[in-house]
């Protein structure tokens, strides 16, 4: 196969992986019209909705759409109810991000409803499922969220370590910089192999490709 081609084989793969890691979002959801999936979007954000669990490699945050007690007993009391919940917990347990939009006004409810002992556990449920890593937003704060993310995308793109005078990028030359800085700037046609490239993902290092 001709390098020229190859190359360009590697960076298209190399950056499929780097925006698939950044920019992609799955949502959990019976309901096909996410009510921010606009809003994401014009954030830039790829969104993807299923009722169905994915492969949670493919992107780089999770949103489960109207968090209920059931998934919040499932997730406290790691119980691998079904294929969405064992999948909520596997993508915590592999240290991603998992975000649950909850309905406040149903949740009040149910502490007018529940007994007070069945509302406290609940209570308790909920602080267990946050401690191991879920995050739970409502409907005010959750575009913000992705605000501030975006924001914090920002920055880190401003305070590259740049590698733009490189054609190949070796795993010491991450090393070397790793302590200091969460981004990098590259060129286009920069090559990153995929061990160097699993480092970078191990290290969360953004990259930031120019001209």
């Amino acid at each position: 196969m001709d390098d020229l081609v190859l190359k360009k084989i590697v960076l298209e793969v190399i950056n499929q992986l780097n925006k698939t890691c950044i920019d992609s979002v799955f949502v959990l959801s019976n309901n096909s019209s996410f009510c921010f999936k606009s809003e994401l979007e014009n954030m830039g954000y790829k969104v993807d909705i299923s009722n169905n669990a994915c492969d949670f490699n493919n992107h780089c945050m999770f949103v489960i759409d109207d968090l209920s007690a059931e998934i919040i007993s499932s997730i406290s009391n790691l119980l691998y109810k079904d294929s969405n919940t064992s999948f909520i917990i596997n993508a915590l347990l592999d240290g991603k991000k998992v975000l649950a939009l909850k309905d406040n006004d149903k949740f009040d409810n149910y502490k007018k409803t529940a007994s007070n002992q069945l509302f406290s556990k609940l209570l308790e449920l909920e602080n267990t499922a946050k401690s191991y890593g879920l995050i739970i937003l409502d409907n005010k704060n959750f575009l913000s969220y992705f605000s501030k993310n975006n924001n914090n995308k920002i920055k880190s793109s401003s305070s590259s370590f740049d590698f733009r005078d490189k054609k190949v990028i070796t795993k010491t030359d991450i090393m070397d910089i790793v302590k200091d800085y969460s981004s990098i700037a590259v060129k286009n046609n920069v090559i990153i192999t995929p061990l160097v490239m699993d480092y970078i993902k191990e290290n969360k290092i953004n990259i930031v490709y120019n001209e």
